[in-house]
């Protein structure tokens, strides 16, 4: 409020603001409407390095079709981010081994071949790290942005026990799984936690890679050693899905 109404009185004094000046208004007030809405952390990231970005580009007169090939690069990135406000995340190797550790203690010993599903498995790190650590079990991942799909594609050409499926996971059934992981954010996470209770069988695990179902107590909630502190939250699921 304070940019805006000193915007309001340069223009009263007859002088036209810099482009700069604009520049990180527009900034700041994006950042500062996001937090008021509560948006997740990167959301102010975004707001407020994209229109400096916009300026900038503005100054370098690049040619319009570059614009269009990042536009393209972007939304095969991206673009299911819009719909499902889920960015890109990518899971490290010290979470691959925390995950591999709870399913041998928890969930591989329930049979001699488990299927496991990674929603939102980005470029395929943790369902191609745990199919090579557990060669015996099925490891399915779903993603919906095409390049990260592809990039998955061609990391698990070989491996027999891996399958890597292009779609929207709010349509692929959780029936067959005791166990999925998830590294979404914090705005879909209510209504997977739904999802899994009406598809999944009592007695499995949603384990949740930071973040929380609102409402609703973890069994466990695991310390990953690594740079971010991970926490993996584990969900038991029940027939009354408490």
């Amino acid at each position: 409020m304070a940019l805006v109404l000193g915007l309001m009185a340069i223009g009263a004094l007859g002088q036209t603001p810099s482009l700069w000046i604009l520049v990180a208004s527009q900034a700041v007030l994006a950042c500062g409407s996001a937090w008021l809405l509560r948006s997740d952390a990167w959301w102010l990231w975004i707001h407020g390095l994209f229109p400096v970005a916009v300026a900038l580009a503005n100054t370098l007169e690049i040619h319009s079709g570059w614009y269009l090939a990042a536009f393209i690069v972007l939304v095969l990135i991206f673009g299911p981010t819009v719909r499902n406000r889920v960015p890109l995340y990518l899971s490290n190797q010290q979470t691959v081994q925390a995950v591999s550790d709870l399913l041998s203690a928890e969930i591989f010993k329930s049979g001699p071949s488990v299927s496991v599903l990674d929603i939102g498995s980005g470029t395929g790190t943790m369902t191609i790290s745990l199919a090579r650590l557990h060669p015996e079990h099925q490891f399915d991942g779903i993603e919906g942005a095409w390049m990260p799909y592809l990039i998955s594609k061609m990391k698990a050409l070989g491996l027999a026990n891996t399958r890597l499926i292009h779609g929207d996971f709010w349509r692929h059934s959780l029936a067959p799984y005791p166990a999925v992981y998830a590294f979404l954010s914090t705005e879909p996470m209510p209504r997977l936690w739904q999802k899994a209770c009406s598809e999944m069988q009592p007695g499995s695990v949603l384990i949740s890679n930071s973040f929380q179902v609102p409402g609703v107590t973890p069994e466990r909630v695991l310390q990953v050693d690594d740079g971010r502190q991970t926490e993996l939250l584990v969900y038991r699921i029940t027939r009354d899905g408490r």
